[in-house]
C-alpha cells in the first residue's frame, strides 16, 4: 500500500463504518485510477475537491441517505422532523405577525416597529419583520415537497432577525456577560434552519403533505391570536401567572401535548428524538426567564413549565434511544421523509 492510497482509507475513515465496509474497496480504487501513479517521494495528497466529495457523502449517509445503515436512517428521520416542526412554530409566529399588522391597519393601532416614522431604524425594523414571513413561505414549500424553495425562503426568514439580533448583542460588549435569553433565542431560531438544510439533502425525496396539514400553522396561529386578545380583553390584572400559557407558554402546552401522544402510541424512534430536541430547544429558550422573575406565582409556573419539559424530554430520549435500530446492517432508502406513522 503505497502513500497516496493509505491517505485516500483515512480520508474515508470519515464515512459510517457500516458503509466502508461495503464501499471502501472500490472508492480507494476509483480514486487511485484517477489519479495515476503517484510516487511516494512525491508527497502525494487526496485533493480538496476529492475531501470535500466525501465529506458531504459522509453527511447524506450519516442522514439517512443511501446505503445507510437503520439506525442512521433513523436519525436522518429525526433531523427532518425536527426542521418540520421548528419551521411549523416559526409559521405560525409569521401567521400571528401579520394578522396584528391587520389589525394594527384597520384600527389605527400601534405596529411593534423601533425607530420613529422614516428613520433608518424604522426601515430595518420593517425589512426585519417582512423578512419573518418567509418562514410561512418556507413551511408550505417544505411541505409540499418544494426544498430549494424552502431552503431559500427558509434562510431569507431567519437571516434578518439573526442579525438584527446578533449585532446589538456584539456592540453591547462580550458575549459572555449579555442575557442567557439571547444565546438561547439565536439557537433556537437558527437550529430548525440548519436542520432543513442538513436533512434534506439531494438523496432525499420528500413526502408531500396534504394543504390540510399545510395550512394548520396558519389555523393555529388564528386560534393562539384570538385566545391572546381573549385573555387581554378579560384584563386579569391581579394575577400575573395567565400570561405566562400566551405566545411562547402555549407552544409549550402544544408540545407537552404532542409528547404525550408520542410517548403513548410508541410512535417511531424518530418522532421520539425528534421531540426531545424541540423539548430541549423549548428549555433552552424558558429557562433564562427564572433569572427575571421575583418568586411567585410567576415564578413557581415558570419552574413547573420547565419541568414539565425536561421530565417529558427525558422520557422521549429513553423512548428514542431503545427504539433505535442496531447499528450494523445497511438499509436503502425506499420511503419518503415523514412516512413513519406519529
Amino acid at each position: 500500500m503505497n502513500l497516496l492510497e493509505q491517505r485516500y482509507r483515512s480520508v474515508l475513515r470519515l464515512l459510517p463504518a457500516s458503509y466502508r465496509a461495503e464501499r471502501e474497496e472500490e472508492m480507494v480504487d476509483a480514486f487511485m485510477e484517477l489519479s495515476g501513479e503517484a510516487p511516494d517521494e512525491a508527497n502525494p495528497r487526496p485533493r480538496w475537491g476529492e475531501i470535500a466529495s466525501v465529506l458531504s457523502l459522509s453527511l447524506r449517509v450519516r442522514l439517512g441517505g443511501p446505503g445507510a445503515s437503520p439506525r442512521l436512517v433513523a436519525w436522518g428521520e429525526a433531523v427532518r422532523l425536527v426542521a418540520l416542526l421548528g419551521l411549523g412554530y416559526q409559521a405560525v409566529a409569521s401567521v400571528i405577525q401579520f394578522l396584528q399588522w391587520g389589525h394594527a391597519l384597520a384600527f389605527g393601532t400601534d405596529v411593534a416597529w423601533t425607530g420613529t416614522p422614516g428613520s433608518v431604524e424604522r426601515l430595518v425594523s420593517t425589512a426585519v419583520s417582512a423578512a419573518d414571513l418567509c418562514s410561512a413561505i418556507a413551511f408550505v414549500a417544505i411541505m409540499r415537497g418544494h426544498v430549494r424553495t424552502a431552503k431559500v425562503t427558509a434562510v431569507i426568514g431567519v437571516s434578518a432577525p439573526l442579525i438584527y439580533t446578533l449585532i446589538p448583542m456584539i456592540l453591547a460588549g462580550p458575549l459572555t456577560d449579555r442575557p442567557l435569553s439571547e444565546p438561547a433565542t439565536l439557537v433556537f431560531t437558527a437550529a430548525p434552519v440548519i436542520a432543513l438544510l442538513m436533512g434534506f439533502h439531494s438523496d432525499i425525496t420528500p413526502r408531500r403533505r396534504s394543504w390540510a396539514a399545510t395550512l394548520s400553522p396558519p389555523a393555529a396561529g388564528l386560534a393562539v391570536l384570538g385566545g391572546t386578545w381573549l385573555v387581554v380583553a378579560l384584563r386579569p390584572y391581579d394575577l400575573d401567572w395567565p400570561y405566562l400559557w400566551l405566545g411562547f407558554g402555549t407552544t409549550i402546552l402544544v408540545w407537552a401535548a404532542g409528547a404525550v401522544v408520542v410517548l403513548a402510541r410508541r410512535s417511531s424512534p424518530s418522532w421520539a428524538l425528534a421531540m426531545t430536541a424541540t423539548g430541549l430547544l423549548l428549555l433552552m429558550v424558558r429557562l433564562p426567564l427564572l433569572e427575571n422573575l421575583p418568586e411567585g406565582a410567576s415564578w413557581t409556573m415558570v419552574c413547573a413549565q420547565c419541568a414539565v419539559l425536561w421530565t417529558l424530554s427525558t422520557a422521549l430520549a429513553w423512548v428514542g434511544a431503545r427504539g433505535l435500530p442496531g447499528a450494523s446492517g445497511t438499509a436503502p432508502v425506499t420511503s419518503k421523509v415523514g412516512e413513519g406513522s406519529v
